[in-house]
């Protein structure tokens, strides 16, 4: 074999050498790539559900604010008098609690991927504990009957609670009891109360639950 052609066949050989390399180190970095893809589709994935498990996770009261550090949050039952009334009965009265405080709400601004913590936080002061009682109105001047058997929710708790919270009450059964004892007739009833169909609140100084 010539000088000429050994130094061909080594430039030859040098090329398919160099061409290998070319060859491995793109499809390395083709490799290298699609994992950093791969590894950012599986972080926003990640992301994601965990997102959503917190979102169907427990909701949690908060009590306390970082930034506000002297102030908590506060939900009590007020107890108030009730005018039970109905057009052509005679309105009559009961003692029940009305859900008096505050709760506290906030909303962060949005990132993406989402952070792990939630965005949105909002509490209400709502019932966290309630009974129905029937009450019955006399309806002497009413010519459709002579009573009305009223529904009346009696609250016997309060806390903050989501804003989103579902009435318990809604598609649930009702356990009814009868009416205490404790009604009264109003001496002097309002006139704007026995042509109202709905129940009216008269609240007057309210005391500590």
């Amino acid at each position: 074999m010539t000088a000429r052609s050994k130094q061909d066949q080594q430039k030859s050989l040098f090329i398919i050498f160099i061409i290998i390399i070319t060859a491995a180190a793109g499809f390395h970095l083709f490799l290298l790539l699609n994992e950093r893809r791969l590894a950012m589709w599986l972080r926003v994935l990640f992301a994601c559900l965990l997102l959503e498990f917190c979102g169907a996770a427990p909701h949690a009261h908060i009590n306390r604010l970082t930034l506000f550090p002297d102030k908590s949050a506060w939900c009590e039952a007020k107890n108030i008098t009730q005018i039970i009334g109905h057009t052509g009965c005679t309105p009559r009265s009961i003692q029940n609690r009305a859900c008096l405080g505050q709760c506290f709400s906030y909303s962060v601004p949005n990132t993406f991927p989402q952070s792990t913590e939630s965005l949105v936080h909002c509490d209400s002061c709502m019932p966290a504990q309630t009974q129905w009682e029937v009450v019955t109105l006399d309806c002497a001047g009413s010519d459709e009957a002579p009573r009305v058997d009223k529904l009346v929710e009696r609250i016997l708790h309060c806390s903050c609670q989501s804003c989103s919270k579902e009435s318990s009450q809604e598609g649930a059964l009702l356990q009814l009891y009868p009416s205490e004892g404790a009604l009264e007739t109003p001496s002097q009833p309002d006139a704007a109360h026995t042509q109202h169909a709905h129940a009216h609140l008269d609240v007057q100084a309210p005391e500590a639950g």
